[in-house]
């Protein structure tokens, strides 16, 4: 079967704490057509010197002043040769099946340019937290209006995303003036040349600490969405212009289904398929959600005690 080269591309700036299993998560797959790079913005912590560490395994290693991470992500990107292309920040993980999983859906599905796996979380200490089961829907259209964001249907996982590299390029690939939501920015451009395909598996954890871009900046954050948002049609329906309790935002959620393409691992045919389903936009099911609630009800009595 033919083994896609595959560049995987880390951003870090002084994250000597988180950095080391970011690098090992990748490097530690043995993934035979492997390109890692990592761009370093002259952190003035241990950063490098653990970094220096897996030197063998990096093909390249860029140190140097940036403009910020989107900066550091695009010059990675451009430094390049891969087929397919993601980046990984340097406090996120993969899962050790995902390298050999994403090649063999690109290798077997060449109508395939840009993939996203169901989305898993973390804490700085690295225990998984939470992993949601449903595949949601992700419609080209409600992608490229800024739909996938606070407020309406969610926001996407950058972590678990990988495509082809001429979808990077044909798109304009990132803009550097954004700071903050830039990734978001780029995926309403993507959408407008390709589907996002889901795979029902989880390929990627995502790492919540205060300290996080979106987190740490919210208002900051929140004014680049809007920011990339000009032009496009702000909601979907007036239900969501009127829904700001966050339970009837996730009920919205459930309800609103849409047309998506989902990739599944048959187990009767031993491949990857994909379909065109009608799904819900939400990650999180109802027992989920109900699940989640006992327990925050909980943490809440328990707390008083």
């Amino acid at each position: 079967m033919y083994i896609p080269k595959i560049s995987i591309i880390t951003p870090c700036y002084n994250m000597e704490r988180f950095i080391e299993l970011t690098i090992q998560s990748i490097i530690f797959q043995d993934y035979p057509n492997l390109e890692y790079i990592i761009v370093d913005g002259g952190s003035t912590d241990h950063s490098i010197d653990i970094i220096n560490k897996y030197k063998s395994k990096i093909s390249i290693i860029i140190s140097e002043p940036d403009q910020g991470m989107y900066d550091a992500i695009d010059k990675g990107i451009k430094s390049s040769t891969g087929d397919i292309l993601a980046w990984l920040n340097a406090d996120d993980s993969y899962f050790p099946w995902t390298l050999k999983t994403i090649a063999r859906i690109f290798a077997e599905h060449d109508d395939i340019n840009w993939i996203i796996g169901i989305p898993a979380f973390f804490d700085e200490e690295r225990y998984l937290t939470n992993i949601y089961t449903h595949a949601a829907a992700k419609p080209a259209k409600a992608i490229a209006n800024g739909w996938f964001r606070k407020g309406i249907y969610g926001y996407l996982q950058q972590e678990s995303m990988f495509w082809r590299r001429n979808l990077y390029f044909k798109s304009g690939g990132l803009d550097v003036n954004f700071k903050f939501a830039g990734d978001f920015e780029l995926w309403t451009r993507f959408a407008l040349y390709s589907d996002l395909v889901t795979v029902a598996l989880p390929l990627a954890a995502f790492m919540k600490r205060k300290s996080g871009l979106s987190i740490g900046s919210p208002q900051k954050y929140q004014e680049e969405l809007d920011k990339a948002c000009i032009g496009k049609k702000k909601y979907p329906s007036v239900l969501w212009s009127i829904a700001q309790n966050s339970i009837i935002m996730h009920l919205l959620r459930l309800l609103t289904r849409k047309k998506s393409r989902l990739c599944f691992y048959s187990t009767r045919y031993k491949t990857f398929l994909i379909k065109t389903v009608k799904r819900s936009v939400s990650s999180n099911t109802l027992s989920e959600m109900r699940y989640e609630n006992i327990f925050k009800k909980y943490l809440k009595c328990h707390k008083k005690e």
